[in-house]
């Protein structure tokens, strides 16, 4: 079983949110990827209301809904993208959207989201802008203490700051990670192998996979990062908890 627990729809493929979740759901099936959650994103060209119609038309995709937390009424619209759209969760992108991790209103939003009993997936990769904007483990680790009931997913898993984010991770138990994008983006540095240690660490629990589409192709996505686990010596059995299982368990996914 292969659950993709982090891809974003192409905006390339003709312009359209149908076209761009058909060709999604196309590399899906070929990739032999069992569910995926796709991520809304307010920078891309269509409204939360455009994805979640897009989406609603191929069930082996799931969403979560990007929201603002300095936005006009944020909870609101968080509560009317799940109760209203079908959304699953909540997309916090720090980076892109440039607020505080940890400010007063992160922090409601955040707190809001573990009300209703979803989770959040929050970007937490380094890059030289977030850096630049004063990237911190410790202010993802201050958002989880302060909303202990909302389940929160670190996306990238923190890139090279995985060893820090990985010890923060043990002191939380509401923090998940997913891999995506990192694994590979790192390829021929210390940090993929970091990543490695961190998974065996765990014991291979609280972490998902994700191949960060449309970054490579589903299944070229796929097929790296299985051949590098591999190369690692990871037994198939952790494999299997990383590649699906765990997220089937988070996301209380039983017909899969």
């Amino acid at each position: 079983m292969i659950i993709d627990a982090h891809l974003h729809l192409d905006e390339k493929v003709d312009g359209t949110a149908i076209g761009a979740v058909r060709e999604l759901d196309r590399q899906l099936e070929e990739a032999a990827v069992d569910r995926a959650i796709a991520l809304h994103l307010d920078v891309q060209p269509w409204s939360a209301a455009e994805v979640a119609e897009a989406i609603s038309k191929f069930p082996r995709i799931r969403a979560f809904i990007n929201v603002h937390p300095h936005g006009a009424d944020p909870e609101r619209c968080l509560r009317d993208g799940i109760e209203g759209l079908g959304y699953i969760g909540l997309k916090l992108h720090p980076r892109l959207q440039q607020f505080g991790v940890d400010d007063s209103q992160t922090v409601r939003l955040v707190r809001a989201a573990g009300e209703m009993n979803i989770p959040v997936l929050i970007d937490a990769f380094p890059d030289g802008t977030h850096l630049m904007q004063g990237f911190s483990p410790l202010r993802y680790a201050s958002l989880a203490k302060q909303c202990p009931d909302t389940r929160i997913i670190w996306a990238h898993m923190g890139g090279h700051y995985v060893m820090d984010f990985m010890m923060l991770a043990k002191r939380l138990p509401n923090v998940y990670f997913d891999i995506s994008y990192s694994l590979l983006y790192y390829q021929t540095s210390s940090i993929p192998g970091d990543m490695i240690y961190a998974m065996r660490s765990m014991k291979f629990d609280r972490i998902f996979y994700g191949s960060d589409y449309p970054d490579r192709s589903v299944g070229v996505t796929l097929d790296l990062s299985r051949q590098f686990m591999r190369s690692q010596g990871l037994p198939e059995e952790a494999m299997a908890k990383v590649l699906g299982l765990n997220a089937q368990k988070f996301f209380g996914w039983d017909d899969l």
